[in-house]
């Protein structure tokens, strides 16, 4: 009767064993083992080199005032950590805003200011100033509500500097949610029409929709991603000379969008459960644990640049 149970611990925790090896131990090692700086104890920056994994690995993203436009407190853990706290690193010199679309008053009007306090907390867990998050309170929370692109617009262009990244939901919203799907529509709609427009170097980037099983395989399908990375660095590249690309999951047509994939390590995921788990206190009823578990966002970003 409880053989399933146990055997579902058991995949989940040696699956996060091999994670924590393959995204933690091993990058850290190998960066104590190479970076000047660790081993003559002599350090040129403010703060300590710190790995990172990304695909591709120079990452383009650097320098920039980057807005996460999200639709309700919460989704800036939920579905963007992994992402959003590769682009904190003080390496990529970039200021990172959050801009939420609603309170997060669904439920009742005495839960915006609550989940309005919490996406603060969580923000300033990441490492997001206060000063650049950016609440709006305009528009209403609701599974049966969407946006106008023309609102979403007006808005925005009272926000976004020039010469910015953008990075919001795609055409699914991630779970389907109409209020994430109309920030893609009227996010696109701005980006394209006004701010691209005002400033060639602005980019916009989606956060990729996974399936079902995907989306609940937490480390399993990230670890053969992880694995496969390492063989083919380390093994194919070094040892035989070979400049092969083998990951399972890379886009092989040359008319794909580019795109960049981040992955989380442990350090990055202990600060996604602080944020997500104290930082928004008031939504962690028993369904959000089993999201913390087996939710694959919560250590992998898949964002897609829009042309």
């Amino acid at each position: 009767m409880f053989n399933l149970p146990k055997f579902i611990i058991r995949v989940v925790g040696f699956s996060f064993l091999i994670w924590v090896l393959l995204s933690t131990i091993v990058p850290q090692a190998t960066l104590k083992f190479t970076h000047k700086d660790i081993q003559t104890n002599s350090f040129q920056q403010l703060s300590y080199p710190y790995s990172s994994i990304v695909s591709p690995s120079s990452l383009e993203i650097t320098n920039s005032d980057v807005y996460y436009i999200i639709g309700h407190p919460d989704d800036e853990v939920m579905f963007f950590a992994p992402s959003l706290l590769e682009l904190l690193k003080s390496k990529h010199n970039n200021r990172v805003h959050i801009v939420c679309f609603s309170k997060g008053d669904a439920v009742d009007p005495s839960m915006g200011k609550i989940r309005s306090t919490e996406l603060i907390n969580s923000a300033r867990i990441l490492g997001v100033q206060e000063s650049d998050v950016h609440i709006l309170d305009k528009y209403q929370d609701g599974m049966d509500i969407t946006w106008e692109k023309a609102d979403i617009g007006a808005s925005l262009s009272t926000l976004i500097k020039d010469n910015s990244i953008l990075i919001t939901f795609d055409e699914q919203g991630v779970s389907k949610h109409p209020n994430h799907i109309s920030l893609y529509h009227g996010v696109r709609s701005f980006f394209e029409n006004y701010l691209k427009r005002r400033s060639a170097k602005s980019r916009l980037y989606v956060l990729k929709s996974l399936n079902f099983w995907e989306k609940y395989s937490f480390t399993l399908l990230t670890n053969v991603e992880l694995f496969v990375d390492l063989i083919s660095k380390h093994f194919l590249s070094n040892i035989l000379k070979l400049n092969v690309n083998v990951s399972f999951f890379n886009q092989v047509s040359k008319e794909s969008p580019p795109t960049i994939r981040f992955y989380s390590d442990l350090n990055m995921l202990s600060v996604s459960y602080a944020a997500m788990a104290y930082g928004h206190f008031s939504q962690m009823v028993w369904f959000r644990y089993g999201w913390l578990v087996f939710s694959r966002y919560l250590t992998y970003n898949h964002l897609i640049q829009l042309k």
